[in-house]
């Protein structure tokens, strides 16, 4: 998710947090048994909210109570503003379909703003899914400059899996950041940089780790480096559950968000 060149520090995460080396400046709070680490690089900001649950109702709503103050710091709204809502990843992978099923929860306003007549707490927000490279033949940057041409967008939010380097951190984590994204880096399968120099549009990326590398597992128990013939990635077995709310959290949060009059969804 990040945009900082790491090769050679030999880390297998996109979470900043685990990026120690990196950090320059760390501002930690906590809410509700929610931490909330805001970190400054030299050129990018992040944050991270780290919670312990949101399986039941109480907890999913203080995450994403947190989650929609943390959003609006980054986009800093204008009643001008049109956004558009890119959801990556792949949608037949379960831990790689966090963009394309959040999505199924966004509000797309765009197309009633053509026809005019929009009450003035709705914000323009279209959204599109542009699958992964493997499946379509296109580069994800190629596809994505097309579309925010054409949806006149003015700032792009960007949503993806992530990977983390300790089991403990999966689906426990939202990354929120305006450094933009490297599809595909967290296996090793980068793809071109999306962000403001290459969009030439505010790109503010949200992410949830969901998986974690096998080799990362094997050293952390055996306290040392060892050599896998494969690269292997694992996830939780309620993966699919997860998906789920986090989804409908981080959609139901973009949401409330852009359009001041939105009534919040709970699939509870």
């Amino acid at each position: 998710m990040h945009t900082i060149n790491t090769s050679n520090l030999n880390l297998r995460t996109d979470l900043v947090i685990e990026q120690k080396l990196l950090q320059k400046n760390e501002k930690i709070q906590e809410i509700d048994d929610i931490k909330i680490t805001t970190t400054t690089l030299a050129d990018a900001s992040y944050t991270t909210i780290s919670f312990n649950d949101i399986t039941d109702k109480d907890n999913f709503e203080k995450v994403q109570n947190v989650f929609i103050k943390e959003l609006k710091k980054y986009l800093k709204l204008t009643k001008s503003d049109s956004i558009l809502v890119v959801g990556l990843g792949n949608s037949n992978s379960t831990p790689d379909s966090l963009g394309p099923k959040t999505l199924d929860n966004i509000l797309v306003t765009r197309h009633l703003f053509l026809l005019g007549n929009v009450d003035s707490d709705y914000l323009s927000v279209s959204k599109f899914k542009p699958s992964v490279t493997g499946e379509t033949g296109i580069e994800t940057i190629n596809v994505l400059k097309s579309i925010i041409k054409e949806s006149e967008a003015t700032k792009v939010i960007v949503i993806d899996s992530l990977k983390a380097s300790k089991v403990e951190r999966l689906n426990k984590i939202i990354q929120i950041t305006n450094s933009g994204i490297h599809p595909g880096s967290g296996i090793n399968n980068n793809r071109g940089e999306v962000s403001k120099k290459t969009m030439h549009k505010d790109i503010i990326a949200i992410g949830v780790p969901t998986v974690v590398d096998v080799k990362t597992i094997v050293e952390e128990i055996l306290k040392e480096e060892v050599l896998l013939k494969e690269n292997l990635i694992v996830t939780p077995t309620d993966i699919d559950f997860i998906i789920e709310k986090l989804s409908l959290l981080i959609g139901n949060g973009i949401n409330i968000t852009l359009h001041k009059d939105f009534k919040r969804q709970n699939n509870y």
